[in-house]
């Protein structure tokens, strides 16, 4: 009897482990077909849609195969920004729905990420949808998109209130470059849902290589561009040496803005994203205050670094060299105004995005401790350590890794 049980048993556990096996095989095979469509030139996710929908119907437990399942959807609806303008609801609600059930299978997702955790995309596509109902002129519907996103749990609160910082660390009336959905796209919300921060107009780098949503800055966000919407369907990249580029104050004929302008792409071209952005320097420098949003680089802001004034979670764009120099050795205005006290830690930790969103905070104050210490002003820089320590306990905001954690660790052994 004891022999029967202990076979029975062998075969009960060889049985459950090829189970296992198996749902991992399969698993891979879905995601794997995932990627390659992802990488491709043109891809076709028609069979990473079959795959993941029977897996899905097989381990509907399986929180990373709904993960999958749902960025497989949502690239259907739109690969990239050049057709979301075409984003259909249909699609919208199925890719929620799979994200929203990973939310409900595991509130801190644990499987392989592709680029957003499943918080950060439910909230990337259900603002999609509603900037393309906004290029339709169909505001109504794009503010119920806002709503039901919100409503199945897109827009969570820790990505809402940096990004409320965010716009608060900008001027009146000015003009904020962003690049990414973490940002871009609360900041959306912001605007249309709670009537934040109106006054500025947000200019996403990615999305202004596209016709539509550059003619929609220009003719229902009210931003000064040069380009006739003929022009702007037809502006193209452009082969590019570099060159210093003046923009001139129209005003003030003396008074001149010149930098040098590189290739940004390849070595040996400059994209039609750029060349609009450049047209809007030249139409806005000298009337707005222009700002990057923290950690830019030459890819899309245009080679600017050298005339950024880093305050706090914005670049601003001095005009004059002289005001460079002036703040080499002062502390960033907005840091004081950062703040994680309307924040809960079980909201924060759900949220890898958000972990690595509100770590911008500690980079701010890392940067500007680092720029004092160089500058042998080490009693301030310990002031502003000791303040980034209280404001930001490890206890409540994670580090997003064991490499950032001892970059910090580094700079604290200054202060010993």
């Amino acid at each position: 009897m004891k022999l029967l049980l202990a076979i029975f048993l062998f075969f009960l556990a060889g049985y459950s482990f090829s189970q296992e096996n198996g749902q991992n095989k399969i698993s891979d095979s879905g995601k794997i077909e995932f990627k390659k469509q992802n990488d491709a030139e043109k891809p076709d996710y028609s069979t990473a849609y079959r795959i993941l929908k029977n897996q899905v119907k097989q381990y509907p437990n399986n929180a990373e195969l709904h993960y999958f399942f749902g960025y497989t959807i949502d690239r259907m609806n739109a690969f990239d920004g050049s057709t979301m303008f075409e984003l259909k609801k249909e699609k919208t609600l199925q890719a929620s729905a799979h994200f929203e059930t990973v939310n409900k299978l595991e509130p801190v997702y644990k499987g392989e990420i592709v680029i957003l955790d499943p918080y950060a995309k439910l909230s990337s596509v259900w603002g999609s949808l509603a900037q393309a109902y906004l290029f339709r002129k169909l505001k109504d519907s794009a503010a119920w998109a806002f709503k039901e996103g919100k409503k199945r749990g897109a827009f969570i609160e820790p990505v809402l209130e940096y990004n409320r910082q965010l716009l608060n660390s900008c001027a009146k009336n000015a003009i904020l470059v962003t690049f990414g959905d973490n940002i871009t796209i609360p900041a959306w919300y912001l605007q249309e849902a709670e009537n934040y921060r109106t006054d500025i107009t947000i200019v996403d780098a990615s999305l202004i290589n596209t016709s539509w949503y550059s003619k929609y800055l220009k003719n229902d966000r009210g931003l000064r561009i040069g380009f006739s919407d003929k022009e702007i369907d037809s502006i193209d990249y452009v082969e590019f040496k570099p060159r210093f580029i003046t923009i001139s104050n129209l005003n003030k004929k003396e008074e001149k803005f010149t930098w040098e302008l590189r290739p940004t792409y390849l070595n040996n071209y400059i994209l039609k994203g750029d060349r609009i952005l450049l047209n809007i320097l030249k139409e806005n420098l000298f009337n707005r205050d222009i700002y990057f949003s923290y950690n830019s680089d030459s890819t899309w802001n245009l080679f600017l670094e050298n005339y950024f004034m880093e305050d706090g979670l914005v670049n601003k764009i001095l005009k004059k060299g002289t005001d460079i120099n002036a703040v080499a050795d002062s502390v960033s205005v907005n840091l004081k105004n950062y703040t994680i006290d309307k924040l809960s830690t079980a909201e924060i930790t759900k949220s890898k995005d958000a972990i690595q969103l509100l770590n911008t905070y500690r980079w701010m104050y890392y940067t500007n401790i680092v720029r004092l210490l160089n500058n042998k002003q080490k009693r301030k820089a310990g002031r502003l350590k000791d303040e980034m320590l209280i404001k930001f306990p490890e206890e409540k905001l994670p580090y997003m890794s064991d490499t950032q954690k001892a970059y910090f660790d580094k700079l604290f052994l200054e202060f010993d």
